[in-house]
């Protein structure tokens, strides 16, 4: 088969990944093709609460988090990209004694970081938010916490793409990749072969199938996370709101719905594509929101659904070189993958082009950490 087109880079993967390192590649003029098997934006980064939080990451995730929120307010704000991103602050809520205490460690490690965090309970918490309910005992308040609306972003990032002259190619099926000297040919199903000098995957829970050929078996589980969406509703909360043991997402959205989320799993899984609810389970994830958030219990679901989310056994990102193929790179598997894409992609982007790069410590990231 003859090659039928040639791109600077491939990036294989339509979600927020592999959009946001296309966006940062055409930004220093680079030539750059975007596959995706399915429509952009159609599988776990459209299919994602949004939450844009650093307070609730792990350690070795915060840095990572910190430069991402600043990526998503630079991009909203300076660079005109309707992201839905909006920066209101978060609580981090416990209750009960053994949250709490768990809580006020996580506050006490925290405190000499960048995060300007402010211990409430009892009467200050009530204060700060009326709207609480009577079942939390403490928060952690984190102005730096975020959300994104992924119905805006998604849109929003792939026009960006192709303003800058990225070329979008949904429905493209990859069938073999095949590293050629200081060259990588991606053989497809719809669009022939495409020659490229740096390729990207970033292709979620997809990318431990398209590396294994490759002699690379990454330690890549795979999540059935749930969420819910209500009706629209007057304002009943006016923080993102996670929880001490991670079983928690809560927000409003200006439009008034809200998005009730937590990483409650669903039935199925990524072996064989299946994405249900476990009604047992969201039930849990509800009660819980309603009981953080009273005003809920009045409020109309509109939908649920699941979606899968990858997951390094370390929680954190597979980022940069595949071991033992120099110009072939990836970008995946970190928990909270959404909410720290545009750092990832940022941060791919200047491996490829060979520039310094804008976090310090990456090296935890690297992928030959499991080899």
């Amino acid at each position: 088969m003859s090659v039928a087109t040639e791109a600077d880079v491939l990036v294989i993967g339509g979600g927020i990944v592999g959009l946001s390192s296309a966006y940062f590649l055409l930004k220093e003029r680079t030539r750059v093709f975007v596959l995706e098997q399915n429509e952009i934006w159609s599988d776990s980064s459209g299919a994602n609460a949004g939450t844009v939080a650093v307070q609730n990451k792990i350690p070795g995730l915060q840095p990572l988090a910190l430069m991402s929120v600043d990526l998503w307010q630079k991009m909203q704000n300076d660079e005109q990209l309707d992201l839905g991103f909006r920066q209101v602050g978060g609580l981090r809520v416990a209750m009960g004694g053994d949250q709490v205490r768990e809580l006020k460690q996580d506050w006490s490690a925290q405190t000499g970081q960048e995060l300007s965090l402010r211990w409430l309970e009892d009467g200050e918490l009530r204060r700060f938010a009326s709207w609480i309910g009577p079942d939390v005992n403490a928060a952690i308040y984190c102005p730096t916490d975020s959300l994104s609306i992924p119905l805006k972003a998604g849109p929003a990032l792939r026009k960006a793409v192709e303003q800058q002259g990225g070329c979008l190619r949904p429905g493209t099926t990859v069938i073999e990749i095949e590293p050629s000297g200081d060259s990588v040919l991606v053989t497809t199903e719809q669009a022939g072969r495409i020659r490229c000098r740096h390729l990207v995957v970033a292709a979620g829970p997809w990318t431990k199938g398209l590396v294994r050929d490759l002699g690379v078996d990454l330690p890549l589980s795979v999540d059935v996370n749930m969420l819910s969406i209500t009706e629209p509703v007057g304002l009943l909360m006016n923080r993102v709101i996670t929880h001490v043991w991670g079983i928690l997402s809560l927000k409003q959205y200006p439009n008034g719905t809200c998005m009730i989320g937590g990483g409650w799993q669903g039935q199925g899984g990524f072996d064989s594509n299946t994405k249900e609810l476990d009604y047992q389970n969201l039930i849990h994830n509800i009660r819980l929101a309603a009981s953080v958030v009273p005003g809920l219990r009045n409020v109309n679901l509109v939908r649920s659904w699941a979606g899968f989310e990858p997951v390094m056994p370390d929680a954190l990102p597979c980022l940069g070189c595949l071991p033992g193929h120099p110009n072939i790179w990836i970008a995946t598997g970190a928990r909270g993958g959404y909410s720290l894409g545009p750092a990832q992609g940022k941060l791919i982007s200047e491996m490829v082009l060979g520039k310094p790069l804008s976090l310090e410590g990456t090296a935890v990231f690297d992928p030959g950490r499991f080899f």
